[in-house]
């Protein structure tokens, strides 16, 4: 899992220019860009739950990776969390009202009116744009995750999304 991590570590020839930047310079730049845009409020909650994690679980937030099967050529990830069970890789959407979908849809929508890709289909092109950068012995780490704010209800018809299961047995 090492070299895992190390991937996604920042070299220090890449940090930013404005890397001795306060605490509070930072809060307030990351204030700012939370109000931009509507799901970046979303992603922002959820980095707040993903900080309480044990310090051994590392992750990652709005990571641009290439993507060359994308239209922009890139895919940018909400979260991505390193643990010792896997590498969770988090899509997260930030609505309010009614979506309607399915496991087998490739549009979802929101209140029958505004459409969205299905999210499980995005956050697999996610997994495998980061797969491309990663040796193969890693490739069945990851683990696709897909968070809605309590904003929103479901009228999905494959109930089966909802379930949760583990093949990791607790002692």
């Amino acid at each position: 899992m090492i070299p895992l991590i190390s991937f996604f570590k920042k070299r220090k020839d890449e940090e930013q220019p404005n890397s001795n930047r306060t605490f509070t310079q930072i809060k307030e730049k990351k204030t700012e860009k939370v109000a931009s845009r509507i799901g970046e409020l979303g992603e922002y909650k959820v980095d707040i739950q993903l900080d309480q994690l044990p310090k051994y679980y590392k992750h990652l937030s709005d990571l641009l990776v290439k993507n060359p099967k994308a239209k922009t050529g890139y895919s940018q990830l909400d979260h991505i969390v390193i643990t010792p069970f896997g590498v969770f890789v988090i899509e997260t959407k930030n609505y309010q009202g009614t979506i309607y979908g399915g496991k087998d849809r490739k549009t979802w929508s929101v209140n029958g009116q505004f459409k969205m890709m299905n999210p499980f289909i995005q956050n697999y092109g996610h997994i495998q744009a980061l797969k491309n950068f990663l040796d193969q012995k890693f490739h069945h780490l990851f683990i696709s995750m897909v968070s809605f704010t309590k904003r929103c209800t479901f009228k999905i018809d494959d109930l089966e999304l909802r379930k949760i299961a583990s093949n990791f047995n607790c002692l």
